[in-house]
């Protein structure tokens, strides 16, 4: 499983914003749904980044959420 930082926005105009996020993922096509099941709304992806760190969950996750 890669380790991916997404940079993207959601919300609208009051309680939107842009959003770091870390995801397990088995490719980067999987991330736009990943991140629109754990938020439960539509992401606009600004940035995706493989790292070079690996990680040893078995299913396809959000690691970590912080707004930038």
């Amino acid at each position: 499983m890669k380790v991916f930082e997404t940079i993207y926005g959601m919300g609208g105009i009051e309680t939107g914003g842009y959003f770091r996020s870390l995801i397990a993922a088995d490719s980067e096509e999987n991330i736009t749904g990943l991140l629109c099941e754990e938020h439960d709304e539509e992401v606009l992806i600004t940035r995706v980044k493989e790292m070079s760190q690996a990680t040893e969950y078995e299913h396809e996750h959000v690691l970590s959420t912080k707004r930038v």
